[in-house]
């Protein structure tokens, strides 16, 4: 299983350190990450803090870079969200850096069916534009949606929420056979629960996600108190934990 990366975080001076630390220190894990400038690339290719930082990410083996757009469950301007997507294909490895992605993030992913054809005409257009193999498609609808639209994405984020709802009822919605497929995004996990951590990310990787990051703060502004060990639980647990046979999904 992968750990999801949320990188909403400006490069100040060792701002990114902890996620340099928890990359170098598990190496056998794969770290899918969004790079988020300014709700988009922004200016973010001429700025010399994101070029540093995202170089060092670029250093590791085990990443994969996504550049983040949102698109407002569909109703942001498709012109709008392609400039965005036309400027990250832009982010390329010079002699000096290498700033390339390997995909695109899609925030605010619509859930109705009837915005499948707006998903379907971005999948095409981030496959036409961004250059080759670094076409990954990670929307973000933060529920779980038709099957339908997993067509049109690598990896679906089919759950972000706080840890209570997840405990509600939450880690029961996303259906077995779209979980390989599928990250969760969990918030508000309890502090000073090192036990309970481990125990869920036992549960997760068994039940089959794709990726996940667990945080116990509220926003994705920082590195919490538990990600240093969330990142053990998944680097170790991942080695040991035996996942559930997964059902195919019904035509």
């Amino acid at each position: 299983m992968a750990v999801a990366v949320p990188l909403y975080i400006w490069p100040t001076i060792n701002a990114w350190q902890p996620l340099y630390n928890a990359i170098s220190t598990s190496p056998n894990t794969t770290f899918n990450i969004i790079i988020n400038p300014d709700s988009g690339p922004s200016d973010g290719a001429s700025q010399p803090e994101i070029i540093s930082a995202v170089t060092s990410l670029r250093s590791y083996s085990n990443v994969q870079l996504f550049g983040y757009v949102h698109i407002e469950y569909g109703k942001r301007k498709a012109a709008t969200v392609q400039k965005d997507i036309k400027t990250y294909s832009t982010w390329k490895k010079t002699t000096k850096s290498d700033i390339h992605l390997d995909g695109i993030f899609v925030d605010e992913a619509p859930y109705e069916l009837k915005q499948l054809g707006y998903m379907k005409d971005l999948h095409t257009y981030i496959h036409k534009t961004m250059p080759k193999s670094h076409q990954k498609v990670w929307t973000n609808p933060g529920i779980p949606i038709d099957a339908k639209f997993y067509d049109y994405a690598d990896f679906v984020n089919a759950y972000e929420n706080s840890y209570a709802d997840w405990a509600a009822g939450g880690n029961k919605k996303i259906p077995g056979c779209l979980r390989q497929k599928s990250t969760v995004i969990i918030h508000d996990f309890p502090k000073n629960a090192n036990g309970k951590l481990n125990a869920d990310t036992k549960n997760i990787i068994a039940a089959g996600y794709n990726g996940t990051y667990i945080t116990t703060s509220s926003g994705y502004e920082d590195f919490s108190a538990s990600w240093g060990q969330y990142v053990k639980d998944v680097a170790n647990l991942t080695k040991t934990t035996k996942v559930k046979t997964l059902p195919a999904c019904k035509k």
